[in-house]
């Protein structure tokens, strides 16, 4: 019997992926408009990278807008690219509070079933 699916044991899977391997090319040699235009656009990513500028600008036009300064510097991009890898405290919190009580019940059950 298997424990594992095939995709969770494929030699190809996580830091070895395609997806990585492009990843590594692309924080080599980063796409921009004027220093490399000749560089890596990186298209596997959920975010839209090429628009920042034109985010960022309005942002500076429209201030009132957001609170997207830190000592007086925009963090926009450092805020846009936040990748939380091990998920939100919140979601994990309230995620094991409904397995407890999942947990909770179901012995409950088997305790009055057995009786």
């Amino acid at each position: 019997m298997r424990l594992l699916s095939r995709k969770a044991t494929c030699n190809t899977h996580g830091q070895d992926s395609s997806y990585f391997l492009g990843w590594q090319e692309y924080e080599k040699n980063p796409y921009d408009e004027i220093k490399n235009p000749t560089g890596i656009i990186q298209m596997g990513l959920a975010e839209n990278q090429l628009s920042f500028d034109l985010l960022e600008s309005w942002l500076a036009n429209n201030q009132d807008a957001s609170g997207f300064k830190k000592d007086g510097q925009s963090i926009f991009r450092e805020l846009a690219l936040f990748q939380d890898y091990h998920g939100l405290p919140a979601f994990k919190k309230v995620s094991s509070l409904l397995l407890c009580f999942f947990w909770s019940q179901a012995n409950t059950r088997a305790r009055t079933h057995t009786r």
